[in-house]
């Protein structure tokens, strides 16, 4: 028994991908149909600050959203268009307990880090009490252009705010970070660009 043990806690420790794997969380399926028509909920769209700190966002909310901002439609594709389809995004999200990484393949949220790390993510009062925060990263190794890196993120976060808009959530988008303690609270290396954070509550 204590043999087995052991080779069960090496083996885990020598594989990050498969702890990881153990410890997702599988959110609930997204809602791909219905919602408010597109044109209404491109005139509702806007930045609100005045976020309630102890407001909150659904599972299935958060499914919705991070589907709508990075999802996978048909064929591979993803829900924005990258340029030569490289898809170099990633998606963190950021809570009052963890952050986690997003899987649009899994349709899971598996965490990095365990606590409140709110205040490196958010440099304004609103954004660090928020119950979400969504972190756009790009992966460098995929496209080294960061106008084609930004242009991505600005189009996830697009969809993101126009799913806020019809949901009835408040969400802005900011530039501003501690994103020196975020790569290393993260485990980010050189190749990972920290682009934009997106608050989102009520």
């Amino acid at each position: 028994m204590k043999k087995n043990r052991l080779t069960a806690s090496v083996v885990c420790a020598a594989s990050i991908g498969l702890c990881c794997c153990v410890n997702a969380e599988v959110l609930p399926q997204p809602k791909t149909t219905g919602g408010m028509p597109l044109m209404q909920a491109m005139s509702l769209r806007c930045s609100q600050r005045d976020i309630n700190p102890s407001s909150s966002v659904t599972k299935q909310e958060l499914s919705d959203m991070l589907w709508a901002a990075w999802g996978i439609t048909h064929d591979g594709k993803r829900t924005i268009g990258t340029a030569m389809n490289r898809q170099e995004l990633e998606i963190y999200v950021v809570t009052a307990t963890e952050i986690s990484r997003y899987s649009a393949e899994e349709n899971t949220l598996t965490p990095i880090a365990t606590g409140d790390f709110r205040e490196e993510v958010a440099l304004q009062d609103f954004a660090v009490t928020a119950p979400v925060n969504i972190v756009f990263v790009a992966d460098k190794t995929k496209q080294k252009d960061i106008e084609h890196q930004c242009y991505a993120a600005g189009a996830a976060s697009q969809n993101v705010y126009l799913y806020c808009a019809q949901a009835g959530l408040k969400t802005v988008l900011s530039y501003g970070c501690d994103r020196d303690a975020m790569k290393k609270t993260m485990n980010l290396d050189e190749n990972k660009n920290i682009l934009y954070v997106q608050t989102v509550g009520r």
